[in-house]
């Protein structure tokens, strides 16, 4: 039996969660989709461009979860559209940007928003990463591939694992031959 998702065309939803604007993981995963099949969708959001307010843990208050609004809408309706969900996101201090990090607080909210069905809708999607990093141990991303693959695993989500390129300064991952080949064959 194949997953839920496996009868849907199928649609990538990139999560830029960077600091700079096309930067090194932006990059990279610009041209990993780059290799996609053009009749697969593809969907863009700059975390930074939908700004979160801080999370609220409401989990054990009087009030259930109000329905998503805004910004809040917007990521929520792209997250649950999607059969493949990418964070692009650099590694910052051995973990996930802030942005990517609140990102994924929001989906404690959205599991428990009456009618929206996250859990369940959540299941059989592929969660992806691409991450630049400036370290040549891949070890010292350990932090942020275990936030991924976890909340993956919890949400019955297939862990597809992570684009790993090398890069500093701006533009450096597109000397990194590994991982622009790599990138040609990673979402595929």
């Amino acid at each position: 039996m194949g997953s839920p998702m496996s009868s849907m065309p199928r649609h990538f939803l990139f999560l830029l969660a960077s600091g700079r604007v096309d930067g090194n993981t932006e990059q990279l995963a610009r041209r990993a989709a780059a290799a996609l099949p053009p009749d697969v969708a593809r969907t863009w959001l700059r975390l930074s461009d939908l700004p979160l307010a801080p999370f609220r843990d409401l989990r054990h208050g009087p009030e259930p979860y109000p329905d998503p609004a805004g910004h809040e809408k917007v990521l929520a309706d792209a997250t649950l559209a999607a059969t493949d969900l990418v964070m692009a996101a650099p590694l910052y201090w051995y973990g996930l940007p802030a942005s990517a990090k609140l990102y994924l607080d929001y989906w404690s909210a959205w599991m428990r928003v009456p009618g929206l069905d996250f859990k369940r809708r959540m299941a059989g999607k592929a969660l992806w990463a691409v991450c630049a990093l400036s370290d040549d141990d891949r070890s010292t991303a350990d932090p942020y591939v275990g936030t991924l693959r976890l909340s993956a695993e919890y949400l019955h989500m297939r862990w597809a694992g992570v684009l790993f390129g090398s890069g500093n300064r701006p533009g450096d991952v597109m000397a990194d031959e590994q991982a622009l080949a790599e990138a040609g064959r990673f979402l595929l």
